[in-house]
């Protein structure tokens, strides 16, 4: 059994996922919190694009293991596609192109988790390899900011909504998931 791919991300009203660590924190609760630790730690490997990769990097080893997330995200293993990130520093880190991507969830069991990373979830949604999409969208309209699919021109995606669920303070999970064209 291969591996699978799943993408979490953090979105306003008006589908902004950019840089959600200026937006997001007054909606975070003890529910989002679980949703959030629960993706991660099942997860056998974190998968990023090059610029959140800086973010995560710049952030999450400063973090002491008494952060249970962050003893997570410090320990297990990273990919991260790019084609201009040479040395990585952050422990655990391989860095792969994009082609190299179906071979790593193909050679082992679990899954890679995405964490933000927004062309990147747009490739693996392009290129068929993405195999849920998780959006928490925050009861907010920002007006401003990267849109998801905002320059998506990969082939038609079909998903299918297999779970939604009202979080505190009124975050709304869904879960998709590709299915074939009704």
């Amino acid at each position: 059994m291969a591996r699978t791919i799943t993408a979490e991300l953090f979105a306003s009203l008006d589908l902004v996922v950019e840089a959600p660590e200026t937006w997001h924190f007054p909606w975070v609760g003890e529910e989002m919190l679980a949703e959030v630790a629960r993706e991660q730690g099942e997860a056998s490997a974190l998968l990023l694009g090059r610029r959140t990769y800086e973010v995560f990097a710049d952030s999450w080893p400063n973090r002491g293991d008494e952060v249970p997330l962050a003893r997570r995200l410090n320990a297990m293993p990273k990919l991260v596609v790019s084609s201009t990130l040479d040395s990585p520093t952050w422990r655990n880190t391989e860095v792969t192109g994009f082609d190299e991507l179906a071979a790593h969830k193909a050679s082992g069991e679990g899954r890679i988790t995405v964490a933000g990373s927004i062309r990147l979830v747009e490739a693996l949604i392009a290129g068929g390899l993405l195999d849920e999409l998780r959006l928490l969208t925050h009861p907010v309209v920002l007006g401003q900011g990267r849109r998801l699919f905002d320059t998506y021109d990969g082939p038609r995606a079909d998903l299918e909504l297999v779970e939604s669920r009202m979080l505190e303070r009124g975050v709304q999970l869904t879960v998709h998931r590709p299915t074939a064209r009704p």
